[in-house]
């Protein structure tokens, strides 16, 4: 896959390729056909990578970014410049890629359906820096014919309708006054800045359809309240077609909990089968109540609610001797204090590496980091 890899990590994104061919499609028979099709749904990454065997390289975790507002203030579209790779072709190369290219999304698109890489909950690299804190980043695969065209924008529409209904933002375009909660990149390179992207224009043109008619769609199924027909409704992030309804279960009943332990490193939440949620990751530095520990996969989870689960290495940590002197450094990559840890002695380091402006660290507590390179 060819990717224009920015200089700087906060500006980087996906560059958009002119189409070569013009197909002359009226928009509105676009979005007629778009609409004929059932919504593929949400899968997540993490879920993709399983099945192929590759961990899950959570963006979110190791590069939490806050939006200026506390939330998202919109969706930006962008589309991936790389022919006939699928949603799943992307999931796996910007999961391993990511911290070399340094550009990621919230998610990815094409015929099939969506796959949500990380959380909407924070921002990501996708389209310079005034806008990563902003928005929610959502990138569109190239399909080779018109129908699988239409049922990739009906995908994506409905993705975005559901995003805009789960942080309560109502649809306003804003490709032509830089003002609205559905942006283009190309919007964002001529209104915002920091990029010069622009993507999807040249993608839809190919195809005879623009941002104005993708904001209409997102609009249909916006104003539907649940964003199509086989969709729950926009609160949640899971989105699959309905099923039966089936019996009653008990609910859920919490066992008595056993302790209260303080988060140290950043964690994402997952259920009872070892699948991570679309709850909000935990930051380091959270206080946690206990109720147990269970294991899943092999590996150890530690309950924290009802079906809701952090890895235990994030709380109970692993002892790692040390193999240099190390001193201890803050989240922003400076050294606290003067003291030393000497080498010879075994330090607690909770979690996996984290980076700190290129250089790799272990958490050894709450805002408390040791250069992994000191390590055996």
């Amino acid at each position: 896959m060819k990717k224009l890899i920015a200089v700087l990590a906060l500006g980087a994104s996906i560059a958009t390729v002119a189409a070569p061919e013009t197909m002359m499609v009226q928009a509105s028979t676009i979005n007629d056909t778009a609409k004929q099709n059932s919504f593929g749904g949400v899968t997540y990454a993490e879920q993709v990578l399983a099945q192929e065997g590759i961990k899950y390289n959570d963006f979110s975790a190791a590069n939490p970014i806050n939006y200026r507002n506390g939330k998202p203030e919109g969706v930006v579209i962008h589309e991936t410049a790389t022919p006939n790779a699928t949603a799943r072709n992307e999931c796996i190369y910007f999961n391993r890629e990511w911290m070399n290219i340094y550009s990621y999304v919230h998610a990815f698109v094409d015929k099939t359906g969506v796959i949500q890489m990380t959380s909407p909950d924070y921002g990501v690299w996708g389209a310079g820096p005034v806008a990563n804190n902003r928005f929610v980043q959502v990138e569109l695969c190239e399909e080779n014919n018109l129908a699988d065209f239409a049922k990739g924008v009906n995908n994506d529409a409905i993705y975005v309708a559901q995003i805009l209904h789960k942080y309560k933002l109502e649809p306003d375009n804003a490709v032509h006054d830089g003002k609205g909660t559905i942006w283009s990149h190309h919007a964002v390179s001529t209104f915002l800045g920091g990029t010069d992207h622009t993507d999807p224009d040249g993608y839809f043109a190919k195809w005879g359809y623009s941002m104005d008619d993708f904001f209409d769609l997102v609009k249909y199924y916006y104003d539907q309240g649940t964003p199509a027909d086989n969709a729950p409704e926009g609160n949640n992030d899971t989105v699959t077609s309905p099923a039966p309804a089936a019996p009653a279960k008990k609910p859920a009943v919490l066992p008595k909990p056993v302790t209260t332990k303080v988060l140290i490193h950043n964690a994402l939440v997952y259920d009872e089968n070892g699948v991570a949620t679309d709850l909000p990751t935990k930051k380091a530095g959270t206080k946690l109540t206990i109720y147990g520990n269970q294991i899943i996969k092999k590996r150890k989870y530690l309950q924290i609610g009802v079906n809701q689960f952090v890895v235990a290495s994030n709380v109970e940590g692993k002892l790692r001797p040390l193999s240099h002197n190390a001193y201890i450094y803050d989240g922003k990559g400076k050294r606290v204090g003067t003291n030393k840890l000497y080498r010879g002695n075994y330090v607690r380091t909770y979690g996996g590496r984290v980076k700190i402006k290129g250089r790799k660290y272990y958490p050894i507590d709450v805002n408390q980091f040791v250069k992994v390179g000191n390590f055996k």
